[in-house]
């Protein structure tokens, strides 16, 4: 008795206790042995996620009589519902991108909003494409609770439900799903209630392995309220008691996103294409300034990677998203509309036209945000040689860049996902662009969005096949092998000499050595030449021509190494200085940048050291001899900078002065819709959306990496 007691399989019970009290060790003694390169599933009870998964706690529920799930609620693009099979005495773990030989080909979900109740109610009718026999899983959030499934003939099906994972015989071609769930969970997950209804950064739709697919949606929302959804709007009728609108979505991917509720709108129609932002609180001209932000946005993308599946873009403002935002490919929605975002729109391609499941890695965040520069840098609006150095790609380097490799940083792993992502994926583009060229990684971003078959998420690895063919003489292999496949990032400090016509520069790594570009200037009588050079591995010093021995060598001038960026090496930028600056505005000017610098001091101007002043040299004094040292002239509110003029009634320009002393202000004039973006730069002028247009960044002439001879 005592031999079976120890190999008996373990109790739903004991299972559950240990996942209440997150014992990671205790669950992890419980599993099958694990099949190579497949991470624990129950680290991400101790790591929360990439999203805080788990904050609700988690608890264990028997799935007939095979097997157990570990659930907690969930939120969108993290992970979660661990399913276990039993082997013997063991739990298998069946990963979540284990299809079990069904696949979703479409859904047509029908969602009723019950808002007094914050209970949404669907029946979903799924096609399905299926291989073998056997049983299979739908997943979604264990809000949702299924009470009825049907075949294609209308018969009764069988099902188990555990948490958010429903239990299923192979057979059927299609299945409607009856399902509902109360929906109360603001700025995590959905939310319902008598303000709006969001079933957004929700896994309210049941899913397969996530495997991308197309949908039609049909929402019955309160008669008063505007429900936005992805995709094309096919209709929107007005009943005696509800509003009943009609989505479809042909573009197969993962996330799905509706919020309905009562939304003001506009709509600004740009070359053709239609550009809205819905919103319950902001007022008319700021809704439309943001909707007109996307149409340069769109169409650079379109040129630069193929064209938009849509029609347009938009923007909703919803309250109980909470902050940041989450793009539906059509639309993003914000806690709070952001001014020019070029972030979201990009995952109409990378995360849309490309899909993530977020399983593998964070990559499509990654070329979220190098497009997001890349728009900023090459769009056509201003001075593209100047928009290039306000907006180079920067690097620096993450604590925990040496945990996980890129291209193994899933949801599961926990923070970290995010932060190389969003941070050290999308700087490791900007040292591939730096290396090959911009024309030669927007042309394979491009045969990528061209070539990827339709609905297969991609991940690294297909990039990475079109660069090395694209790239030919380049170890490309290397430096994805250094960058993507392996931890950790550059560290290294240089010295510096010059003889014989050449400057040397040599590295001393602090760590292990790098495959990576790496851009020395070499500045002498005031003159600075820019060199960029290939780190091969080796220990071989930096070689560069120079007639005349340089007075200042500076490493990576503009801080695009992904490595740890000193404190000391930071240039002078506007926003550098506007964080420590007190504002002053000119009375006769108070409705010029009234987005920038917070609210303004009551004290008089005085001394300008430590000052954001904005006015006009027409009508305060002090700010004569401050323009001319920014270089801005200015007569009947038109600034003229470098042969530039503007209008100051429909756009906006921002310096740092620097002062006897070593000391600093800024100073602002003009009047924008939106906040102006100026980059890096120091001297910027921005049109009346507060694109920028033209201006002046600094490299980095002193602190870590900079050598004077």
């Amino acid at each position: 008795m005592l031999h079976l007691a120890l190999f008996a399989p373990p109790s739903v019970d004991s299972i559950d206790r240990l996942a209440r009290a997150k014992d990671v060790a205790g669950l992890s003694a419980l599993l099958a042995p694990l099949p190579p390169e497949t991470r624990d599933p129950f680290a991400v009870l101790r790591s929360g996620g990439a999203y805080d998964v788990g904050k609700f706690g988690w608890r264990a529920y028997p799935l007939g009589q095979e097997y157990v799930v570990v659930s907690t609620p969930l939120t969108s693009e993290d992970v979660g519902e661990i399913l276990l099979r039993r082997v013997g005495d063991r739990l298998a773990f069946v990963p979540e991108r284990d299809d079990l030989g069904v696949r979703i080909v479409r859904h047509e979900l029908d969602v009723r909003l019950r808002v007094p109740e914050k209970r949404a109610e669907v029946v979903d009718r799924i096609a399905l494409a299926t291989t073998g026999t056997g049983s299979f899983v739908l997943r979604m959030s264990p809000a949702y609770r299924v009470s009825a499934v049907e075949d294609e003939k209308g018969a009764k099906t069988p099902f188990t439900q555990a948490g958010g994972v429903v239990l299923l015989k192979k057979g059927p071609k299609a299945l409607t799903v009856h399902y509902a769930g109360t929906v109360d969970l603001p700025q995590y997950a959905g939310s319902i209630s008598d303000r709006e209804a969001t079933l957004v950064n929700d896994y309210w739709y049941p899913m397969i392995a996530r495997h991308p697919a197309p949908y039609g949606i049909t929402v019955h929302a309160p008669k008063a309220w505007t429900t936005v959804g992805q995709g094309t709007r096919e209709s929107d009728e007005v009943g005696a008691t509800e509003r009943v609108t009609k989505f479809r979505m042909d573009l197969p991917v993962v996330y799905y996103s509706v919020s309905s509720g009562p939304y003001k709108t506009v709509e600004e129609t740009i070359h053709g294409r239609k550009y809205t932002a819905w919103s319950p609180r902001l007022d008319e001209a700021r809704m439309r300034a943001q909707a007109e932000t996307y149409a340069a946005i769109v169409e650079f993308y379109g040129a630069s990677f193929g064209a938009s599946p849509f029609n347009g873009y938009g923007a909703l403002d919803s309250p109980q998203y909470g902050g940041g935002a989450l793009e539906a490919y059509s639309y993003a929605t914000y806690g709070g509309l952001w001014g020019e975002d070029a972030h979201e729109p990009a995952h109409t391609w990378w995360g849309g036209m490309i899909n993530n499941t977020y399983l593998g890695s964070f990559w499509n965040e990654s070329f979220a945000v190098f497009s997001d520069g890349l728009f900023h840098r090459e769009n056509p609006l201003g001075d593209r040689k100047e928009s290039r150095l306000a907006f180079a790609s920067e690097g620096g380097a993450g604590d925990d860049y040496g945990q996980v490799a890129i291209q193994d940083a899933g949801a599961d792993t926990g923070p970290v996902a995010s932060s190389l992502g969003y941070g050290k994926g999308s700087k490791v583009l900007g040292m591939l662009e730096q290396w090959l060229g911009t024309d030669l990684v927007v042309g394979c971003m491009k045969e990528w969005i061209a070539t990827q078959p339709k609905g297969e998420p991609g991940d690294w690895p297909d990039f990475e096949r079109i660069v090395v063919r694209r790239a030919m003489g380049k170890d490309v292999k290397g430096f994805f092998d250094d960058w993507i496949r392996r931890p950790g990032n550059a560290d290294f400090d240089a010295t510096a000499s010059w003889a014989n016509g050449q400057a040397r520069i040599d590295l001393k790594w602090n760590g292990p050595r790098f495959r990576m570009p790496l851009t020395v200037m070499l500045e002498s009588a005031g003159k600075r030449a820019f060199t960029t050079v290939w780190l091969d591995g080796s220990d071989h010093p930096v070689l560069i021509p120079s007639a005349t021995k340089p007075e200042l060598v500076s490493v990576d001038p503009w801080r695009q190494a992904v490595r740890p960026l000193a404190g000391n090496e930071t240039p002078i930028s506007i926003e550098g200085i506007l964080r420590r600056s007190t504002k002053f505005v000119d009375p006769a000017h108070k409705d010029w940048m009234t987005s920038v610098g917070g609210s303004a001091s009551a004290a008089p101007l005085g001394d300008p050291a430590g000052r954001f002043i904005v006015g006009s040299p027409e009508t305060l004094p002090a700010m004569r001899p401050l323009c001319e040292k920014a270089g801005f002239t200015v007569k009947d509110d038109q600034l003229t900078y470098r042969g530039t003029t503007i209008d100051l009634t429909k756009g906006g320009a921002i310096a740092v002065v620097d002062l006897d002393g070593g000391k600093r202000c800024v100073i602002g004039l003009g009047e924008t819709r939106l906040r102006p973006n100026t980059g890096n730069a120091r001297v910027a002028l921005v049109d009346d959306l507060g694109r920028f247009l033209r201006g002046q960044t600094e490299p980095k002439t002193s602190g870590k990496l900079t050598i004077r001879l």
